[in-house]
């Protein structure tokens, strides 16, 4: 709310008293023998928001948030202004129930850092899981022993010496798939006669066979091929 006096002086400033709320803009209009300075001086304990100089006066507004009877001293002149507070007496024990100390909020020191630090743990570990699983499911000697424990009597002929060369091109950047048998450490010739006998197994019209015994050779192979890989990478 903002609300005018205006105060005429010539040599000096006339008295005036009126009510207003804490916080309101309060303009006054002063005229006469007065400087900018001086109405500084007599405003200092106000929140002075503008003064304006016009032709035959000064136009001040300030602001008071002092309950109570207040005075302002300009020349030889007085200006009481009483300033009430906006809250009821209803409202002046707004928080006594504060004063139970059930009804307080105390502050509890939180091990935040700890907490934050359990967390960002936590998904590491998640995170170094996931990788292992990942990797693992990207494993050559993985993915050959998963699926060669799935082959059985009626599909051997054809899934041995695929599941056996599929190994060897991931691990040894061959192309055994394509047909191109070639010795590569630590690939041997028995196991490139094996694969070939595979293929002869495959496209021979005698169907029988153990295919036991073509799966675990297939086996050893890797295991072999695999360790020695291993060794070699160590060097």
């Amino acid at each position: 709310m903002k609300k005018i006096i205006f105060v005429f002086m010539l040599l000096s400033l006339l008295s005036f008293s009126k009510e207003y709320n804490i916080g309101d803009q309060i303009t006054i209009k002063i005229s006469g023998d007065i400087t900018k300075n001086e109405i500084e001086t007599a405003f200092k304990d106000y929140k002075i928001n503008n003064i304006k100089k016009d032709e035959n006066f000064y136009i001040v507004n300030f602001t008071s948030y002092k309950v109570g009877k207040n005075e302002v001293v300009i020349g030889n002149k007085k200006l009481n202004i009483d300033i009430i507070s906006t809250i009821n007496d209803s409202e002046n024990e707004i928080y006594q129930n504060l004063a139970d100390p059930n009804n307080r909020y105390v502050e509890k020191d939180y091990p935040h850092m700890f907490i934050l630090s359990g967390i960002a743990g936590l998904i590491a570990f998640l995170t170094g899981i996931l990788m292992i699983i990942v990797d693992r499911a990207r494993d050559p000697y993985i993915i050959f022993k998963k699926r060669i424990s799935k082959i059985n009597d009626a599909n051997w002929r054809e899934e041995i010496s695929f599941e056996l060369r599929t190994f060897i091109d991931n691990t040894l950047k061959t192309n055994f798939l394509g047909g191109e048998y070639i010795l590569k450490s630590p690939i041997i010739e028995e196991d490139i006669n094996f694969i070939k006998k595979l293929d002869y197994v495959k496209f021979s019209s005698n169907k029988d066979g153990d295919y036991l015994k073509y799966r675990d050779q297939a086996i050893e192979i890797v295991e072999r091929l695999r360790k020695e890989l291993k060794n070699n990478a160590k060097l």
